[in-house]
């Protein structure tokens, strides 16, 4: 399994030493986020024969929730036939599928 991370935004910090500055920065993570660009989504591509694979997010929790989107034929297929979901845990994301051929992706979206 292999997952990448999808355009981010960062985080502005709590405390500046600029008001106007501090105030930019706020206004950049904020488009950022309008435009899509959050740190909670990743594309998810699985390995042949897998059934398991764990994403390292930080800020996930136990009891958060995340979200899985097939994005081609072969992982739409994936989910039709078989059981695909995820759990979230302190620091990570299992998501649990049947065997994979190779090469399915899936959106994940982590809401923790």
């Amino acid at each position: 399994m292999s997952y990448k991370a999808n355009a981010r935004t960062e985080s502005p910090p709590e405390f500046w030493h600029e008001g106007s500055e501090h105030s930019r920065k706020i206004a950049q993570a904020v488009n950022g986020i309008l435009n899509g660009q959050t740190n909670n989504t990743f594309v998810v591509t699985l390995e042949e024969g897998a059934t398991g694979s764990t994403v390292r997010f930080t800020p996930a929790r136990a009891g958060g929730s995340a979200l899985l989107f097939p994005q081609n034929s072969s992982a739409a297929s994936l989910a039709r036939t078989t059981d695909v979901f995820a759990t979230t845990s302190t620091g990570k994301v299992v998501v649990t599928h049947g065997a994979a051929v190779g090469g399915e992706q899936f959106s994940l979206v982590i809401v923790s």
